[in-house]
């Protein structure tokens, strides 16, 4: 059965127990409730100087940058992004995205196998 989920409308989670970040959000657009068999859909916002913590894993990920701009940090380096930005992390590639602005949005497809535990983040 087809699915629709409005954004203003998904529960909004504070990342508050992730070691390494600060000012993340997340929604889970699309998972496990909408049983979504291969891919979770998530939307993960920073707030002004947020980031995500410079981790890795052993899934690919795909992002989409909604909104704002920023950096991700690599172990090459930094890359910018903006809003329409496409980006692909390979397995186990550490990775941060850090907020450039005033805040900054992006989707985040992941393999969907159940909500990742707080190390999987």
């Amino acid at each position: 059965m087809i699915s629709v989920n409005k954004s203003d409308e998904v529960k909004v989670s504070a990342i508050t127990d992730l070691e390494g970040a600060a000012g993340v959000k997340k929604q889970v657009m699309l998972g496990e409730e909408e049983n979504v068999a291969t891919f979770a859909m998530r939307k993960f916002t920073l707030e002004e100087e947020g980031y995500t913590p410079f981790h890795e894993h052993d899934w690919e990920h795909e992002v989409y940058v909604l909104s704002g701009k920023g950096r991700i940090k690599t172990d090459e380096g930094f890359l910018d992004v903006e809003s329409g930005d496409a980006v692909y992390v390979p397995p186990n590639e550490r990775h941060q995205f850090i907020n450039g602005g005033r805040e900054m949005e992006f989707l985040c497809l992941v393999p969907n196998r159940g909500e990742p535990t707080v190390a999987e983040r």
